[in-house]
Parts: C-alpha cells; structure tokens; sequence
C-alpha cells in the first residue's frame, strides 16, 4: 500500500485564517458575528469584550455555525471567546492570574503545530489617577511573565484589542491622548516588552491609516479616518514567513450598528 505523507509522520501544511475581533457587546453583534463567519469563514475567532456572563449563550451562538468555543464571561463588562472550526484539536490553558478579577484572557495550544494563542482584552485604565491605571500595569507584567514561559515551549500568537497605542503616529492625532492611559510611557513600555520577546507586530509597517483599528463613534471619526490603532497580532518570527494575508476589515466598521472596533484579519500556511 502506498503510504501518504501523514502515515509516515511528516507534517502537514494547511491554511489558517485568523480574525480577532473587540465586538463591543456580542448580543448586540450577533447579526454582524453572523455576517464574518458566513463571508470570511475563519478557521480561528478571537473575540473580546463580550458584555455577558453567560458562557452557554456563548457555545451555544457558535455552536450554530459549527465551531467550538471557550470563553471567559463576566456581566457587564470584558469577557473573550475563542471559537474554533470543529477538525482543529487543542488543549484549553487557563492562566488563572489573568482572570482572576476580571474576564481578560484565553489561551489555547494547537496540538499539531506546537502553537500557543492567547486572545486578550486589555485593562482600558482609565482614569489615570485611579487604581485602574495600576492594575492596567500590573495585568500587562502578568501577561509577558506568562508568555516567557509558554515562549519556551511553543510558537506565539498574542491577539485582542491590548488597549495601547504604540507610537505616535499609531493615531490621527496623538495630542488627543496625552492624558489618556492607552498612550502613557508605562503603557508603551509593556507593550515593547512582548516585542523585545521577539515578537513581531504584524501590521506595524502598513500604512497608517489602512491600519487603524478604533473609532469613536463620537462625532462620526470613522467617515473623517480619525483612528487609532490599538488591535494587534503580535506573533513569532518563524510564523511570519507563513503569512498569506493581513487586512483591517474596515467594512465592519460602517455597517448597521457596528462595533467601535474593526476586525483585523491573519492568513497562516503552517
């Protein structure tokens, strides 16, 4: 009998398509949610800020589309989700400091390819003279001592809305958050951080405007491009080279009733 590639122990490549998503309350998203899935039909759905403490609800709104899903919920507020297409087998990690107060962090190992992807919704901080900016701070310490040490194990995939803005010009107009907390040095400094783990910021050199990720609904900023870019897929530099595509789904953006947020997607062929 002729003996495949599989049979004999050599590894597959196959596409993933990845998209990461801050959908601003999944309830009131679910006709969009729907929409993605239907168009895009990702292999991967990293969604944050999901608004409900209701982890059921969750698997079962997947569920319908044929993927499996884990989540970590809280009323209200925070709250992420990945869903996953049914053949993709994984281990759950739970890195209770992370969620340990609030809803911030899944983490998943793709068993196959070695890699470990962790969906995040960063602490806003806001006000900065508030306890806020500091657990900010601290949840972000947290983050990079736990990715140390799954980088020694696994490639990396760290995505989710980190509630940063890196540089300067990673906003239309940065005098705007100079009080704010997504733009303050310690902020930034955690950020580079995960960076100087050598982890590439997949977006980082597209041009700016394509890249932004957020708009205020206050005064209409997406119809003028007033953005900022505060959503990312930070990965290992042996996954860059298996990059097919990256795009800001900015269509998401001006349909009815949408996020505040715009998809961003990833194409891998590992």
């Amino acid at each position: 009998m002729l003996k495949t590639l599989a049979d004999v122990g050599v590894p597959l490549a196959f596409k993933l398509k990845f998209i990461s998503w801050n959908v601003n309350s999944l309830r009131a998203r679910e006709p969009l949610v729907q929409k993605i899935i239907e168009k895009e039909s990702p292999d991967i759905l990293c969604i944050q800020e999901l608004k409900i403490d209701d982890s059921e609800y969750v698997s079962n709104f997947f569920n319908q589309y044929d993927y499996q899903s884990i989540s970590q919920t809280q009323k209200s507020y925070n709250g992420v989700s990945i869903s996953l297409k049914k053949n993709i087998n994984f281990d759950e990690l739970n890195l209770s400091n992370l969620n340990d107060v609030q809803a911030r962090n899944n983490t998943i190992i793709l068993k196959e390819k070695n890699i470990a992807i962790l969906n995040n919704y960063f602490p806003n901080g806001n006000p900065m003279d508030s306890e806020k900016f500091d657990f900010k701070i601290k949840w972000m310490a947290d983050l990079y001592n736990e990715i140390k040490k799954l980088k020694s194990k696994y490639e990396i995939i760290i995505t989710g809305d980190f509630n940063v803005i890196p540089l300067d010009e990673d906003a239309y107009d940065i005098k705007k958050y100079k009080k704010d907390a997504l733009a303050q040095p310690e902020s930034r400094k955690e950020f580079y951080k995960y960076l100087n783990l050598d982890l590439i910021d997949i977006f980082e050199n597209q041009p700016k405007k394509q890249s932004y990720t957020f708009f205020d609904y206050k005064t209409y900023k997406f119809g003028k491009e007033e953005g900022i870019r505060i959503d990312f897929f930070l990965i290992s530099p042996f996954l860059k080279s298996k990059i097919m595509n990256l795009k800001v789904l900015k269509e998401y953006r001006e349909m009815e009733r949408p996020s505040d947020h715009c998809p961003i997607l990833m194409q891998l062929n590992i």
